[in-house]
């Protein structure tokens, strides 16, 4: 059956194509022609004079000449006649020997076909190669000799030049010449690459590129001592990469090793399983270029054993002791595994190790082992992960003689004792919440440490201590908050504006300093604000209005305690007629309006708040202030309310 290729940009003209093909063909789309990919299988003849033709065999060719290019070596022959299994192909004049390739709709095929094209200088082969059959390449090191083999390569040694990428402006070396055969030195400078060579004036194809290679070199091997079938790397230069994998050696005196993987600078090793305990063997390289003659040291060590230490359980994202007899030297290849999670040494030294037991590992039994170097040793199949206290909120603020909450999970499972400052505290406790009374004679900013016994991490928060006192809490809470007020720089000192904030948030008058909130067109909702903490409890703010411009327009103000430090407050609307408010009030604990157009607001505004946390929070003013109006604020108080 015959296949009829279309392109998919004719797909508007398939009714009408179709119409017109056998009923035998089959209709192959060119949508995507790697999921029909080209092959190469024979060639015939393969050699042949300038202008003759040959044919190539293989599948998928499309079955047009415009789709598919073939080249000989780097030169396009003229494609004569194509079926989706035969091209027939006119040698160029510029042709010289070369593999053939195939271009075909986006794919590039290589193949180990070769067409001798006769009358011409001609390369056909190289030494030495590597890699393998369709990948091989021509490789050397600085210094080293290229052989060249063909026919017809000039009249003498000095038709021949040879250019190496990275080294063009002087010809190769020719070592030795003769018309079937020729040799040349790699030059300095050389890297990997096509080569350019020509004979006399005929440029003349290569059937390989270069494969600069550097000279190997081996600085060390880590560790350096080891168990039979463990892991070890080989560090230096020159080593090779995942292509010179299969023909990298590693012996371990006469007993071959497993090259794991290999890089430039690394490779790694399984160690022979046959090995000898309390043995040093010399370990030599080979790579797949070159024996290197610098020899490593490794020996052979016992396993580890007889563990001791917490290993029978341990709790979640908590430290655990481990030890044992023949411990490796170091911990840089080990691994603490608990189940299939890694845990995080903290301290190893002198065999003794100090290992965390990983946050996401699974609570109940799991295999604890110890992987070095790549050799698993199990300490214990049945090894029993604890739940342990997680804290996961603690009050940031409490006023002396009442009582601090800290709240988590699985915080009933061990004893607990307090420390507050540096005084004890004693707790009541449930699973998830731990309370105690602040002393009465701490102040400040003070850690609370809580110690959950030897295996578990002790944990600890920072909390600020008020005075026991009910009534005007201000100067504990803000800064700056009456007048006069006290100016630094261009700003109010302990006060923050954003960036569309408009003027100086003060104003000098009568020779007093108030709070000024001043407006101007395009720069409304803006924000004077400082953050602090403040323990659960009620609270009462009070904001004294000294003076207003009662002129109406866009002439509103609102007060806001706002969840979080340094918040942003929310854009003001008056939407439905209503005194400016917030649109959104996700972040907002409480807010009130204390300025509304032509109406006078001089005087003092009370505003409530109860929160049930103690938390940081952002108090300060929302703007929406036109050209011309302004508020003046003589004091702000927050005043603490009596349980």
């Amino acid at each position: 059956m015959k296949k009829i290729y279309y392109l998919l940009c004719l797909l508007p003209l398939m009714p009408l194509v179709s119409s017109c093909d056998d009923e035998e063909a089959e209709v192959v789309l060119l949508q995507n022609p790697e999921s029909q990919p080209v092959t190469l299988s024979s060639i015939a003849p393969d050699y042949g004079f300038v202008g003759d033709q040959f044919t190539l065999t293989g599948t998928n060719f499309g079955g047009g000449v415009d789709f598919i290019q073939v080249f000989i070596g780097e030169n396009e022959a003229e494609v004569l006649t194509c079926t989706d299994t035969e091209v027939k192909v006119l040698v160029p004049k510029e042709a010289t020997t070369g593999r053939i390739s195939v271009r075909f709709m986006g794919q590039e095929v290589n193949s180990d076909l070769m067409f001798r094209v006769m009358g011409k200088p001609s390369v056909e082969q190289m030494k030495p190669l590597f890699g393998l059959e369709g990948t091989q390449k021509a490789w050397g090191f600085v210094g080293s000799e290229v052989t060249f083999s063909g026919s017809e390569l000039g009249g003498s040694q000095e038709d021949v030049k040879v250019i190496f990428k990275g080294a063009t402006n002087t010809p190769a070396e020719i070592v030795s010449w003769s018309e079937e055969e020729f040799k040349v030195k790699v030059p300095e400078g050389a890297v990997s690459g096509k080569l350019t060579l020509t004979v006399g004036s005929q440029t003349v194809n290569t059937p390989y590129e270069f494969r600069l290679v550097e000279h190997a070199t081996v600085s060390g091997i880590t560790p350096q001592q080891g168990y039979k079938g463990c892991e070890v790397t080989i560090s230096g230069k020159g080593l090779g990469d995942e292509t010179t994998k299969g023909q990298t050696k590693v012996w371990f005196g006469d007993k071959a090793g497993t090259v794991l993987s290999c890089e430039n600078e690394k490779i790694t090793v399984k160690v022979p399983g046959d090995l000898t305990i309390g043995q040093s063997y010399d370990v030599k390289l080979s790579t797949a270029f070159e024996t290197v003659e610098q020899m490593l040291k490794f020996k052979v060590v016992e396993k580890p054993k007889d563990f001791t230490g917490n290993i029978q359980s341990g709790y979640l994202a908590n430290p655990i002791t481990l030890s044992g007899t023949n411990m490796p030297a170091t911990a840089d290849a080990l691994k603490v595994m608990f189940g299939d999670k890694e845990g995080k040494i903290l301290e190893y030294k002198d065999g003794n190790l100090l290992v965390e037991i990983p946050s996401d590992a699974s609570i109940g039994k799991v295999k604890l082992s110890l992987i070095d170097a790549g050799v698993e040793f199990v300490v214990n199949d049945e090894f029993e992960i604890k739940a342990a206290p997680v804290i996961e909120y603690c009050d940031v603020a409490v006023f002396a003689g009442e009582t601090m909450k800290i709240a988590g999970t699985n915080l009933s499972a061990l004893p607990v004792t307090v420390m507050i400052g540096n005084q004890p505290a004693t707790p009541t406790r449930s699973n998830t919440e731990i309370t105690f009374k602040v002393p009465a004679n701490l102040s400040g900013d003070v850690k609370v440490i809580l110690n959950f016994g030897e295996n578990v991490r002790p944990a600890e928060c920072e909390v600020t201590v008020l005075p026991a006192q009910t009534g005007d809490i201000t100067n504990y809470v803000l800064e700056n908050t009456s007048s006069p007020f006290a100016i630094e720089g261009n700003g109010l000192k302990g006060w923050n504006t954003n960036s569309i904030f408009y003027g100086n948030p003060y104003v000098e008058k009568d020779g007093n300093v108030w709070m000024a909130l001043n407006g101007k067109n395009n720069t409304w909702n803006g924000a004077l604000f400082q953050s602090t903490t403040l323990p659960r409890g009620r609270y009462q703010f009070k904001v004294t209005v000294a003076e207003d411009d009662a002129a109406g327009g866009r002439d509103g103000v609102v007060f806001a305690v706002m969840k979080g430090e340094n918040t942003d407050f929310p854009d003001l609307t008056n939407a439905g007629n209503r005194p400016w408010y917030f649109v959104s009030e996700d972040e907002v604990l409480v807010s009130q309006s204390v300025n509304e157009g032509v109406a006078s607001v001089i005087g003092t505004h009370t505003i409530d708040l109860e929160i049930s946390d103690a938390s940081p929070v952002t108090v300060g003013f929302a703007t929406m202030v036109g050209d011309g109006n302004y508020l003046y604020i003589s004091e702000i108080k927050v005043e603490h309310i009596a349980e």
